[in-house]
């Protein structure tokens, strides 16, 4: 096996055989102006490192090990073979006689949750065969380095799994009249995904990398390399190669930043001062800082994703010299991408547990889909909302690979790529339905275990145990909305290429036209239970006479719909009224669902009333719901009757086979098995949801339990505050107790061997069985005034519009027009009555026919648009629950509209464009 790689081959390209540096640059390689070079691959390490193992092994249990085992690979010597390998393959690249860079290239560089940048060593300015070898031998030894190795401690990474590969390149001989530094594709210090931001100084851009010295600081537009800003510094002295780089002398340098910089043999760098007027010119002129930023672009379109680069500029040529994916950004705290899914405050228990699973679940799926973890937070709270980081937001969003799809030729071309990366899509639904029954069978495990002999500690253990079911079951769900997304808009655009955008739409929601789901077979069911009360007459005139808790009671009078309903609940009642788990389920709150039965069969039957009459029933508010002209097509929002399930069935296949027969030959497997998948991830979304639901019911009995054990010890008030307290205050108030418990236990234990008298026994039965104490155990007490603090907070979040971006109040309404501009979720027209509904508390008082409006909706509201005539929604696009539901009932929605339920009143009179995305008030 080769020791060596050039940037070229395609085997250079793995991350574990060239490190992460080594990697990115035989990336950067193939198509951006790289200076040559080639790669000594991990596994020369590995070979380098087999006799040393043992004795490695040996030392890392000793007091100092990370010196000791640098030293023993310093004092190990390469064969002559390796040598004549080395010299081989300088000669090969192209750099006999030249100086070149020496960097570390660790296989562990880029893993998610790891940052080794810095850690190891790098040699510049080296010159011949046996300089290179020896400073390849340096690396290897600085990947023993102090700060590393306890670094991977830290990680709990095996020590002796850790590999380095070496990266040999030809160094570019920056004058001190020229420039080198940094770049990045995007702004990561504001935020500003529209602008590229370089760092730049004269010489060497060890300087701008180290951060040690002045820099000069451009700031250029990414579409039109105009520049936004420069900010030019002092900049006494430049590094440069002594000797006259590459074209003359020898001995190593000293490199100042980046990775650790090293002494080695060959030629050395020195520190110039510059002269007086150019300390303050800038190190790069308006027409290079744009040759820069396009080179910073180039490299983002060539890798996919943001780029963080390292160029230089010499002889009048710009190279690359480094490029690394950009993974944290100034963050935007914006309600954008955040309120579809929480549109109420969330209590800060529910958000702990729920957090650090999310992100986990998101970095997983960003490497499934082949882009860099994200370093920072998506998610946060802030006031009791949650709110989205919308820079990162923008930086991963639309990385759907089209330059693979810019044609039908190029499409072609590309099937083998698509095949080789890709080919996880169609893998993950089989493994996600075989992962499934881990998680229920965790889920029956939990929901069974006794919790009333557990100590709070363990009760608490048990919640955490939730959690972590939770977290597991949850790793691959963001991938797969995530996917669906993505498959979409491959659809769309694949469609595009040979229909204009409004023919392209409509074949679209034709081909999507009948997708089973979980949530449309649990619409069905609430159907029928519908029917069930439209059909007796008796029940229904007592549910319309009884609404909510009372309705529920009333059912005890009609034993035989009553277990309909029940084992309609058992079934799903895990369904969430809300993503808190703060809030009850289905099956704890069963009026809220009852309500909806009975508004359902109501509709039923006035339906069968207007049938009898030759009429239609109220619907739009004033029944009327003007559309688009033609055959009514699936969400076309027109005054047709919507289609059958048999009727939308047949349209898409009928479509399927039309567009798959018209496409290339070699195109149509593509093709038909993108349709395929887009359905699957839509059904699998949905479903992936409905599972998730699940664990709400365990850990509210687990919360439940866990609350009223600190309720019995006077620290809270209800059981249910426990969800007001933050996790990292529970689980350091509960260990505390515990100890505190443990020893008053041994100290118990100590006096009873002494004396076991009367008032010993009825000291301990006096003792809390929650703290182990007499009273309320100290470690607890602390938790009374968080609860009710975060409480109160919460309450006040429950009653307020919250800010759209965090820390920048909301513009005001505009009450001098009556347009409103949202994005179109499903077309038709209707005019009508609004209804504001503000939880599922206003369910059981929707007017038929109204015109819905709602922060968001979810599986939970979905019978409510049976009742509806339109959708306005404040959050939410295409793809959400809200605009899908409305599109299957061919109801006019528009999702997005800023603020709808502090704007409309209920009983405004509004017209819903949902075609255009666009609302008129009326009134």
């Amino acid at each position: 096996m080769s020791l060596t790689l050039r940037f070229t081959d395609p085997l250079a390209t793995e991350l574990a055989r060239s490190g992460g540096k080594g990697a990115s640059l035989a990336k950067s390689a193939q198509n951006l102006p790289v200076p040559g070079g080639f790669i000594v691959t991990a596994d020369a390490y590995s070979q380098f490192i087999a006799p040393l193992k043992s004795r490695i092994s040996e030392l890392i249990g000793t007091d100092s090990p990370a010196e000791a085992i640098a030293d023993l690979i310093r004092a190990t010597p390469f064969p002559d073979a390796w040598l004549s390998e080395f010299d081989g393959a300088v000669a090969e690249a192209g750099l006999t006689g030249q100086a070149v860079a020496v960097r570390s290239s660790g296989t562990m560089e880029d893993l998610p949750g790891a940052a080794f940048a810095g850690q190891h060593d790098t040699y510049l300015g080296v010159r011949g065969t046996a300089a290179i070898a020896e400073a390849v031998r340096d690396c290897y030894a600085s990947l023993w380095n102090e700060h590393a190795f306890r670094y991977r401690r830290q990680l709990g990474v095996d020590q002796l799994e850790a590999k380095m590969a070496v990266v040999v390149q030809l160094m570019v001989s920056v004058s001190a009249d020229e420039a080198a530094g940094v770049a990045f594709s995007v702004d990561p210090v504001r935020g500003n995904t529209d602008e590229v931001l370089i760092n730049a100084a004269f010489g060497l851009g060890e300087t701008v990398v180290g951060g040690e010295e002045p820099v000069d600081e451009f700031r250029v537009r990414r579409e039109t390399g105009e520049q936004v800003a420069a900010e030019i510094a002092e900049k006494p002295t430049a590094l440069i190669m002594s000797g006259g780089g590459n074209g003359a002398g020898d001995g190593a340098g000293h490199d100042v930043g980046g990775d650790r910089l090293c002494e080695g043999g060959g030629a050395r760098t020195r520190v110039v001062d510059l002269g007086a007027d150019q300390r303050t010119r800038p190190a790069l002129t308006t027409a290079q800082a744009k040759q820069v930023a396009e080179l910073a672009v180039a490299a983002e379109n060539h890798f996919g994703f943001a780029q963080d680069i390292e160029w230089a500029l010499h002889d009048g040529d710009l190279y690359l010299l480094q490029s690394r994916p950009i993974t944290r950004v100034a963050p935007r705290w914006t309600r954008d991408e955040s309120a579809e899914r929480f549109p109420t405050p969330v209590t800060p228990l529910t958000w702990d547990l729920v957090e650090a699973g999310f992100h986990h679940s998101l970095n997983h799926s960003f490497d499934l889909m082949g882009l860099p973890p994200f370093d920072d937070k998506w998610f946060v709270m802030r006031d009791f909302y949650i709110y989205g980081n919308q820079t990162a937001v923008d930086l991963y969003a639309g990385r759907l690979p089209t330059n693979m799809l810019a044609s039908i030729e190029t499409i072609t071309e590309s099937l083998p790529q698509i095949a080789r990366q890709f080919g996880w899509v169609q893998e993950l639904p089989v493994q996600w339905m075989r992962d499934l029954d881990t998680y229920l069978i965790g889920i029956g495990r939990l929901s069974n275990e006794p919790l009333e002999e557990k100590s709070l500690a363990q009760v608490w253990d048990h919640v955490i145990a939730i959690s972590d079911l939770g977290t597991e079951y949850f790793r691959p769900n963001i991938a797969i909305s995530l996917t669906q997304g993505t498959l979409y808009a491959a659809l769309q655009h694949m469609l595009s290429l040979a229909l204009d955008e409004d023919q392209a739409q409509v074949v679209f929601e034709r081909l999507m036209a009948s997708t089973e789901t979980k949530t449309s077979q649990v619409n069905a069911e609430l159907r029928e239970l519908s029917q069930l009360v439209a059909a007796d007459a008796d029940l229904l005139t007592a549910l319309e006479a009884h609404h909510g808790e009372a309705g529920v009671a009333e059912l005890e009078r009609f034993p035989q719909f009553k277990a309909s309903f029940d084992r309609f609940l058992e079934q799903h009642g895990h369904r969430e009224l809300d993503f808190d788990a703060y809030h009850p389920t289905w099956v704890e709150a069963p009026h809220i669902v009852l309500d909806q039965i009975r508004l359902l069969a109501a509709r039923t039957v006035a339906e069968a009333e207007a049938s009898d009459v030759g009429a239609s029933p109220a619907g739009g508010g004033d029944g009327s719901a003007a559309a688009g002209t033609g055959s009514p097509e699936p969400g076309a929002g027109s005054a047709t009757a919507p289609m059958t399930d048999m009727e939308r069935k047949i349209v898409q296949a009928e479509t399927e086979l039309a567009v798959v027969n018209a496409a290339p030959e070699k195109l149509r497997y593509l093709v038909q098995e993108v349709i395929r998948l887009a359905r699957t991830y839509t059904a699998l979304d949905d479903l992936e949801h409905y599972q998730t639901t699940r664990l709400t019911l365990p850990m509210r009995r687990a919360l439940k339990e866990l609350g009223g054990r600190l309720v019995d010890a006077g620290v809270l008030v209800e059981a249910s505050d426990v969800y007001f307290i933050d996790f990292e205050h529970l689980e350091t108030a509960i260990r505390a107790d515990a100890a505190d418990r443990d020893l008053d236990a041994t100290d118990a234990a100590d006096a009873d061997r002494e004396v076991d008298t009367a008032d010993a026994a009825a000291t301990r039965a006096s003792t809390s069985p929650v703290t182990g104490t007499t009273g309320t155990g100290s470690a607890l007490t602390s938790l009374t005034e968080i609860a009710a603090q975060n409480k109160a907070a919460y309450q006040a979040a429950v009653d307020r519009t919250p800010e759209w971006e965090y820390g920048k109040e909301t513009a005001a309404v505009d009450a001098d027009t009556d347009h409103i501009t949202g994005t179109a979720g499903s077309p038709g027209t209707v005019e009508g009555e609004v209804f504001v509904v503000h939880s599922p508390a206003d369910f059981s008082s929707f007017p038929d026919g109204a015109i819905l409006v709602a922060r968001t909706t979810n599986p939970a509201w979905t019978a409510l648009f049976y009742q509806a005539g339109g959708v306005i929604t404040e959050s939410g696009g295409a793809l959400s629950h809200g605009a899908v539901t409305a599109r299957e009932l061919g109801l006019p929605a528009v999702m997005a509209v800023r603020d709808a339920t502090s704007r409309f009143t209920s009983g405004q009179r509004v017209r819903v464009d949902g075609s255009n995305g666009n609302v008129i008030e009326l009134d």
